[in-house]
């Protein structure tokens, strides 16, 4: 990999690290636009084991920086914490109340918990390239990239010194474990890459591939995406009738490996006020209240989060499936609108948490919505409810 002589770089490590403190970052580092060859195994890998959707197909593109920025000199990664104590205290507690006692609250992911961090990393790091620019007093070019490239966002931060892939494939910092967001810039500027990578503190360990609901970590470091409950939350359609039961009260993300590891213990809290958590009523949402939400209520409640890209309806499926999962009759009505809904996936979902919930009111209107559906596979969902009783 070529790396910036003394009198070759433009900016020094120590000043890029002044200037993206100022930027409101909480680490950085800087590394060269070569490709990253070493990394085509494990995308080719990944792409057997089958893609989710949401990455970059071509694999020549997402280990070249410069496919995606030609006149880049350097890559900068960035990495910005979001658990705060208040944070942290929240998602290790559970409502109480009335609410608890009816069993009706799902569980939302501590990333979250505040602002959309997507504009937050990528307004700062536009902060950064603009000092870099003033610094050098001269016209840059540059791109910001917050889950935007194609690169693979853990590797640009690993080579440039930041931190480690654990085995959960998750990036850590020192400072702040895995409870990180990362971004890159690209920019036509030479600065000082790091010296080193910083070695895995994994050792021995294996608790986060323990601790998965799903097993979805093969391996260390080996992911199947595809049972990945914090990917399964976000996907389209229907829920793989085999994950249903593991995503328990979730209906926005899984923090269950990063929890799980020694690392992320006693990390030092984010002090940002833009990820301080909006409420117990936000980490624990009332499901049957989401279940009446109207997409205008869903838009001020949730719009400025990271959880509202994919809309109303996908928490309203993860709703259903939950409220199937905790198994209390009570649901039942809140539920039973959802067998005539427009959405197939929702309509499948709320047949499937009938069937959990049980009683003779919840077969009889799945076996009313059977006659009436024309979908098949939503049919398949359905066909409890009209088939016979097996016999003792």
């Amino acid at each position: 990999m070529t790396r910036w002589g003394q009198g070759d770089y433009e900016i020094s490590l120590a000043e890029l690290r002044m200037l993206a403190a100022e930027a409101g970052l909480d680490a950085v580092g800087a590394t060269t636009p070569d490709p990253f060859p070493e990394m085509m195994p494990r995308l080719q890998a990944y792409a057997q084991r089958g893609r989710t959707g949401f990455e970059w197909e071509d694999p020549a593109v997402r280990i070249d920086p410069k496919a995606w920025l030609p006149e880049a000199e350097s890559v900068v990664a960035a990495a910005i914490a979001y658990l705060t104590r208040e944070g942290k205290a929240l998602a290790r507690s559970h409502p109480g109340g009335s609410r608890a006692a009816a069993g009706s609250y799902g569980v939302m992911s501590v990333y979250t918990y505040g602002q959309d961090y997507h504009q937050v990393l990528a307004e700062r790091l536009q902060v950064l390239a603009e000092k870099l620019q003033e610094r050098l007093g001269r016209p840059l070019r540059w791109r910001v990239a917050v889950d935007t490239s194609p690169l693979v966002d853990r590797r640009v931060a690993e080579r440039a010194g930041l931190g480690w892939v654990g085995k959960n494939c998750m990036f850590f910092t020192p400072q702040h474990g895995s409870f990180v967001f990362l971004g890159a810039l690209l920019i036509d500027a030479r600065i000082e890459v790091a010296t080193a990578e910083q070695p895995a503190r994994c050792g021995h360990c294996q608790r986060c591939l323990e601790a998965c609901p799903t097993g979805a970590l093969l391996a260390p470091g080996v992911l199947d995406a595809r049972r990945c409950l914090s990917y399964v939350t976000q996907m389209k359609g229907m829920v793989p009738l085999e994950l249903r039961r593991s995503m328990g009260r979730r209906i926005w993300g899984c923090d269950v490996c990063q929890w799980a590891c020694p690392e992320n213990q006693q990390v030092q809290a984010a002090e940002h006020e833009v990820f301080q958590p909006w409420g117990r009523e936000w980490a624990y949402p009332d499901l049957l209240e989401l279940l009446h939400m109207s997409n205008r209520a869903f838009a001020r409640r949730f719009g400025r989060t990271a959880a509202a890209w994919r809309g109303l309806r996908t928490l309203q499926r993860n709703a259903l499936l939950a409220l199937g999962n905790i198994g209390r009759p009570q649901a039942i009505p809140y539920i039973l609108p959802f067998l005539q809904h427009p959405r197939p996936e929702l309509r499948a979902s709320a047949a499937w948490a009938l069937q959990q919930l049980g009683g003779e009111t919840a077969r009889q209107a799945v076996a009313a919505a059977y006659a009436a559906e024309a979908e098949p596979e939503v049919r398949q969902e359905m066909a409890w409810a009209v088939a016979a009783p097996q016999a003792d």
